[in-house]
C-alpha cells in the first residue's frame, strides 16, 4: 500500500499542475483566469438557458420578469465602478468564491425542497415531443452545482497562491466547507409558504446567479488583461 502512495501521490500533484497551472508566476495566473473565464461563460449559458426554462414551465411565462423581488441573502449585484476597478486581485478573487458559495448554497437548498415537492417532480419531467424525459429542473440546478463548484476550485486555487496568501489575512477553508449548506433565510423557513412564493424564490435564485456570472466574467476578463507583473508590485490605487 504504502509503495502505490508513493507513486500515486506525485501524479496527483502533476495531474493538478497540468489542471491549473502554478501561479507562481504571471504566465501561469493569466491561463488560469482564461480557464477560469471560460467556465465561467459556460456555466452562464447553463443559468440562462435554465432560467428560460424554468419561467416557461414553472412561471407559465418564458417572458416574465420582476425586478422588485429579491433575496436579502443573497450577494449584492451591485457595485461602484470606481471601486470596482481599485480592487486588488485577491479581494476580486476573494469575493467571488464567497458569492459562488453563497449561490451554490442558495441552489442547494431550492433544489432539495423542489425534490421532495410532488407538484414540482410531476412538472419538471414533463414529457418531449419524441417521448423522451427532459432533465428535471431539480437535476438542471444540480448541474449548475457541479459547474460552480468546478469554478470555486479555480478560484480558491488562484486565492491560494502564495503571493496572494501573503496579503490575504483571510484563512481560507477547504472546498467541501464552501460547499456545506448556508442557514435558510426566514422565508425558508416559514411554514406557511406558498408553492408560487417558493418558485419566485427559485426565480430569483437563477436570474441574480446569471447577472452574477456576468459580471464574474468582466472580473476574470480584466484579470487577464490589465497590465500585471507580480501581485505585490501591483498599484495599491488612492
Amino acid at each position: 500500500m504504502a509503495v502505490w502512495w508513493c507513486v500515486l501521490f506525485p501524479l496527483f500533484f502533476l495531474t493538478l499542475s497540468c489542471v491549473y497551472p502554478c501561479c507562481g508566476s504571471t504566465p501561469g495566473l493569466l491561463q488560469a483566469y482564461s480557464y477560469s473565464l471560460k467556465s465561467t461563460r459556460c456555466t452562464h449559458a447553463r443559468v440562462q438557458q435554465l432560467l428560460r426554462r424554468y419561467k416557461e414551465e414553472l412561471l407559465d411565462d418564458e417572458q416574465f420578469e420582476d425586478i422588485d423581488l429579491e433575496l436579502q441573502t443573497i450577494p449584492s449585484l451591485s457595485t461602484d465602478f470606481y471601486h470596482w476597478l481599485q480592487m486588488k486581485d485577491w479581494e476580486r478573487l476573494s469575493a467571488a468564491s464567497q458569492a459562488l458559495h453563497t449561490f451554490w448554497a442558495h441552489l442547494d437548498m431550492k433544489r432539495k425542497e423542489m425534490e421532495v415537492d410532488k407538484v414540482e417532480q410531476r412538472e419538471a419531467h414533463w414529457m418531449g415531443t419524441r417521448g423522451k424525459a427532459k432533465t428535471s429542473i431539480p437535476q438542471g440546478i444540480h448541474r449548475i452545482q457541479t459547474d460552480l463548484r468546478d469554478l470555486m476550485t479555480k478560484v480558491n486555487f488562484q486565492v491560494q497562491c502564495p503571493s496572494y496568501k501573503l496579503m490575504n489575512k483571510h484563512i481560507y477553508p477547504s472546498l467541501s466547507t464552501l460547499t456545506r449548506p448556508v442557514s435558510p433565510s426566514s422565508s425558508h423557513q416559514a411554514p406557511s409558504k406558498s408553492l408560487w412564493t417558493s418558485r419566485l424564490e427559485g426565480y430569483v435564485i437563477l436570474r441574480d446567479l446569471e447577472r452574477y456570472l456576468t459580471k464574474l466574467a468582466r472580473d476574470f476578463i480584466l484579470l487577464k488583461t490589465k497590465p500585471s507583473g507580480p501581485p505585490s508590485a501591483q498599484p495599491s490605487g488612492r
